[in-house]
């Protein structure tokens, strides 16, 4: 009778290894080890076959690229654990993980304005976008695409649009968490401290606040490579002026997504009205609840300045006592130039009105007259904000790939 009872105890504890090794396949859970990382879920596979029908479908001008494309690719939602207003929260990107033993160098890729949930990285993975950076994966990159806060596994919280902190915070974390993720046994694709970085829009300048932070901070942790920055508001205070300045500005949800940010997270302790005329200035808020486009709360906006902004602001953002606090939360996640060590290039489209040129030209000039030499300025010719992002793509990837190890 004792042999029978531990050999049924024996079958009991070889059926529970199984179990538990057979949700590992799909849900990963934490280690009480790891200090950011929690568990990953199964998003997608595809083979190096599709990553080639991916970037000849979504990019034509990728196709010289097919003969680079080498692996069979896992897409993984990530959740992990970082810190959001001094406290510990959940937060979540997608990982992506070449299908073969070997070890990877790691691109992370910060994605432009966006207010809707639905289109966050790990909920819209298929999107042309994303489906073109998921499949760099099939160089021989392990492709990292942070949510953000306020997106994802942190939707309850609203998004700290263009903070730099908490940016740089949750970006950061999502790295760790899949270097702790890669120490696992069963994971072929294991990450080393090689990091190229990239980034559009909101991303181009989380990008560079990236930059800044790893240099500054966390050069032992993690070796940068290459940094490209496409099209960002590096200046937020010349942002601001430019749209402020301008009689009639295309994307009013750009500022309005900013100063409600920074209203909500008490960057300042002015009230939206103090910016903003009626009705505009109550509609706002609730226009930022991850259900509404940057196209529909444009639409419940105005593009005319002067009927938009109020006119205390618009004479008075500058110099006025009112808003000393306003300009204090510009500043702090504004970017100045630096001795920067990595290899830089800045992207822009010509004609882009969102985000003119000009904020590019004078934030190179300025890494310059700091005395950086590695940096360079790429203008695309005939593109806007909108149709500069796939040509900024394709030569990030193609001077990544020039500089991979």
């Amino acid at each position: 009778m004792k042999n029978f009872k531990f050999y049924h105890i024996y079958l009991l504890l070889f059926a529970s290894v199984l179990f538990l090794n057979s949700c590992k396949d799909n849900n990963e859970s934490v280690q009480t080890s790891y200090e950011n990382y929690i568990s990953t879920e199964l998003k997608s596979e595809f083979t190096s076959q599709d990553a080639i029908t991916t970037f000849t479908k979504v990019a034509p001008g990728a196709v010289a690229l097919s003969s680079l494309i080498h692996y069979d690719v896992e897409v993984r939602k990530m959740t992990y654990k970082t810190v959001f207003k001094n406290k510990n929260i959940q937060a979540s990107g997608l990982v992506c993980f070449p299908k073969a033993t070997g070890n990877y160098p790691v691109l992370s890729f910060q994605n432009g304005t966006n207010t809707l949930h639905s289109e966050a990285p790990t909920v819209n993975p298929e999107s042309d976008l994303f489906s073109i950076i998921e499949s760099i994966t099939a160089m021989g990159f392990i492709v990292v695409i942070p949510d953000y806060i306020g997106f994802g596994a942190s939707e309850t919280f609203s998004h700290p649009y263009l903070d730099a902190k908490s940016s740089t915070q949750s970006i950061l974390d999502l790295l760790r968490a899949t270097k702790e993720y890669g120490t696992g046994d069963n994971v072929l694709a294991k990450p080393t401290k090689d990091l190229f970085i990239f980034g559009y829009s909101q991303g181009g300048w989380a990008t560079m606040q990236l930059q800044k932070t790893i240099e500054k901070d966390y050069s032992s942790e993690f070796n940068l490579i290459a940094s490209s920055c496409g099209a960002g508001p590096y200046s937020i205070e010349s942002m601001n002026k430019y749209i402020v300045d301008k009689i009639d500005y295309p994307m009013p949800y750009f500022l309005a997504y900013l100063l409600n940010s920074y209203v909500t997270i008490g960057s300042f302790t002015n009230p939206l009205s103090d910016f903003i005329q009626a009705p505009y200035a109550a509609k706002i808020p609730g226009l930022f609840d991850g259900e509404h486009s940057g196209g529909s709360i444009n639409a419940e906006l105005t593009t005319q300045m002067s009927t938009f902004l109020t006119s205390e602001y618009r004479a008075g953002y500058a110099t006025d006592a009112k808003f000393a606090g306003v300009r204090s939360a510009f500043i702090a996640n504004s970017i100045t130039a630096w001795k920067a060590k990595t290899p830089m290039k800045l992207f822009h489209g010509a004609d882009d009105v969102y985000i003119p040129v000009s904020i590019s030209e004078k934030m190179v000039a300025d890494f310059k007259n700091a005395g950086v030499t590695d940096i360079q300025l790429v203008t695309i010719a005939n593109t806007d904000h909108s149709t500069a992002v796939y040509p900024t793509g394709l030569q990030t990837i193609i001077w990544f790939l020039q500089l991979k190890p």
